[in-house]
């Protein structure tokens, strides 16, 4: 059979039946595929914005944009450091001991050590904090981690971290 394009009634035909089998993959493939892209990036957008509101939190001067080249780099004090990330990751004053020691000299360079005693955390909770913490500080150092699985429990940990920062 021979089908002659210069007849109307062809396209009568075939003009509807392309729109509708358009109509059929719209509706069943490419709409389908577009909702699920978009709770991708959505999911992906909400884990992206709870790391923003941590960076906030945390280090709130990174947001000045203008960058005084003549200003001195941010002092480390652990103190501070240990307060504000413990205070981001919801580790209470009273659940946690820090012992700072004072400055010595290892292998020629200037070096600080501290204690930090967490009586009770969880392991992604402590992994969060300790990654938090090493990241900001590069030249930080967890130079020994001891966990203890607190009795009767099932997912608490007494933690001991002996870190130290070298200037």
């Amino acid at each position: 059979m021979k089908i002659d394009y210069k007849n109307p009634t062809v396209y009568y035909i075939a003009v509807p039946v392309i729109a509708g089998l358009w109509a059929i993959l719209a509706g069943f493939v490419f709409y389908p595929a577009s909702i699920e892209a978009w709770e991708q990036s959505r999911s992906d957008f909400e884990s992206v914005e709870k790391q923003i509101k941590q960076l906030i939190a945390l280090q709130p001067k990174r947001l000045d944009y203008k960058v005084d080249q003549k200003a001195k780099p941010e002092e480390f004090d652990f103190t501070k450091t240990i307060n504000d990330f413990a205070r981001v990751f919801s580790i209470s004053d009273s659940n946690y001991n820090l012992t700072v020691r004072g400055q010595t000299k290892r292998a020629g360079r200037e070096t600080r050590s501290a204690t930090i005693v967490i009586k009770s955390i969880d392991i992604e909770k402590l992994a969060q904090f300790l990654s938090a913490m090493l990241l900001r500080w590069p030249e930080l150092k967890c130079e020994v981690l001891s966990v203890e699985k607190v009795k009767k429990t099932k997912n608490n940990w007494k933690v001991n971290m002996s870190m130290t920062y070298y200037y």
